[in-house]
């Protein structure tokens, strides 16, 4: 499968189609901060891997919170939700390629570890939630994105096999995982990752430093 053949695209959010892990770098400061704890250097990048259940119990268990795990998550929504209304923007050629694709007949869905509230806000604000035909949820499938399981559930609610489908993914854990389920992916550029570009270029079939490469 090429970059124009495939029936359906499936897309991550955050670093992928979104400009918004700044976002969450400010979120971790500003939430530990509050608690007199300076942000270990690999705190951000053990955390970026995870949805947000197993982010909570990580980040209580690593530095002894009282809060619930409950009460953690609840926080890092309130703290992002201004930001996902109103800062987060699409990275160049998104919102460009997502039309094409709609256009085209593409089948297209969305696979994230982030929060349904987040990324109904984001969406929203950007005009692009008409896009989407389905998404899926780390949450509803309790695994992250090493396994295929979120993958596949996106592909399902297409109502498409992995092997229609494109997987776009900017970080190397989700291309692994896509990958096991046996989806084409395109590995996207993000700074965030840029220690990871190597690995990621050869794990995936394709990959773009921006979606203006697509158009």
């Amino acid at each position: 499968m090429d970059l124009k053949s495939f029936k359906g695209a499936v897309f991550d959010l955050d670093g992928t189609l979104l400009d918004s892990m700044h976002v969450w770098e400010n979120v971790d400061r500003n939430f530990l901060e509050k608690r007199g704890i300076q942000v270990p250097d690999d705190y951000n990048q053990a955390v970026k891997n995870m949805y947000f259940p197993t982010a909570a119990k990580y980040t209580k268990e690593r530095f002894g919170l009282s809060e619930s795990e409950e009460e953690i998550m609840k926080e890092w929504t309130l703290l992002c939700l201004s930001a996902y209304r109103t800062q987060v923007r699409l990275k160049a050629g998104v919102f460009e390629y997502l039309s094409g694709l709609s256009k085209k007949g593409v089948k297209i869905a969305y696979a994230t570890a982030n929060e349904e509230a987040l990324c109904d806000a984001v969406l929203s604000s950007n005009k692009i939630d008409g896009f989407f035909s389905a998404r899926a949820y780390s949450a509803e499938v309790g695994k992250n994105k090493s396994e295929p399981d979120i993958y596949l559930l996106a592909a399902e609610r297409l109502g498409l096999k992995p092997e229609e489908c494109m997987v776009f993914e900017d970080i190397l854990m989700g291309i692994n995982g896509a990958k096991k389920g046996g989806f084409s992916v395109c590995g996207v550029y993000d700074a965030t990752s840029e220690r990871e570009t190597a690995l990621i270029k050869e794990r995936a079939d394709y990959y773009i430093n921006s979606f203006t490469e697509l158009l």
